[in-house]
């Protein structure tokens, strides 16, 4: 498949009906396809726990065949595009062992699927234990791009994302970010994307939950913290977009080679 010159990206900022994927996936269908059709991406984003909310209850997790999956293999299937989204998930190990993990789906059109199982978990809401910790980091590589998967609280912990060597060109950061944290979210991006040269985007619910109110304010970024998306209405969802161009990046990065002076470290799990 071509390497992209220009990546096509949107971010789908919307609503979840509480625990109740089937509802949330009928409010979405036609807007979601209504937006693909109308504007040519390449990359489609929605936030983490999409179809349920930010829930501990475990009678909500699907497996990896389950709704929520199937449809976003639909929509990548037949929208033509690669979609990014986390669903709760339960899984059985090849030991037998059943697991629960806030699990980050990409799915390419082709496909291909990769997934991340989120690492850092929400303590303080009791994330951790209704679900395991991943253990890796996940940086899918498509049409030319290398794309770093990061979940929420993921974005307080600048090492788990540390860009070493330039081994990611976007980091994709899904999430249920609360409104009364918002500042801290919009703030915490930009450092993403400058400490790491690299294009970063942050898609985020609204409405309310049985927690928080969401008030979104999803964000896309190029390298140095600039932000340059655009945004519509389809069907009263509101999306976000932006054409990422690879050559200023890579201009950006031979000119300021900040890679080169960074410090070697270890992740202990």
């Amino acid at each position: 498949m071509e390497t992209l010159e220009v990546l096509r990206v949107a971010l789908c900022q919307h609503d979840i009906v509480w625990e109740n994927a089937s509802a949330t996936i009928a409010r979405l269908d036609a807007p979601v396809r209504r937006f693909c059709a109308q504007h040519p991406i390449d990359i489609l984003v929605l936030p983490e726990t999409f179809s349920v909310g930010f829930t501990m209850n475990h009678a909500v997790a699907e497996p990896e065949d389950g709704p929520s999956a199937t449809w976003l293999r639909r929509i990548a299937a037949e929208c033509g595009v690669a979609v990014i989204a986390s669903v709760p998930t339960r899984w059985t190990s090849s030991d037998g062992a059943s697991h629960i993990t806030n699990r980050c789906w990409f799915i390419a059109p082709d496909g291909m699927e990769v997934f991340y199982d989120k690492h850092h978990l929400f303590t303080p809401s009791g994330e951790y234990p209704a679900y395991e910790p991943g253990n890796r980091r996940c940086t899918v590589s498509y049409r030319g791009w290398r794309i770093e998967l990061n979940v929420c609280y993921d974005l307080r912990f600048p090492v788990w994302s540390r860009n070493v060597d330039n081994g990611y060109d976007l980091l994709v950061n899904i999430a249920n970010w609360p409104a009364s944290r918002i500042d801290a979210a919009q703030i915490l991006l930009r450092a993403r994307a400058v400490e790491n040269a690299a294009y970063a985007l942050f898609c985020n619910r609204i409405g309310t939950d049985a927690l928080c109110d969401y008030d979104g304010k999803s964000m896309i970024l190029d390298y140095v913290g600039h932000s340059i998306a655009r945004t519509c209405q389809a069907g009263g969802v509101k999306f976000y977009h932006a054409e990422l161009p690879m050559a200023p990046l890579a201009h950006y990065r031979e000119r300021f080679p900040v890679s080169k002076d960074s410090d070697s470290f270890e992740i202990l799990l």
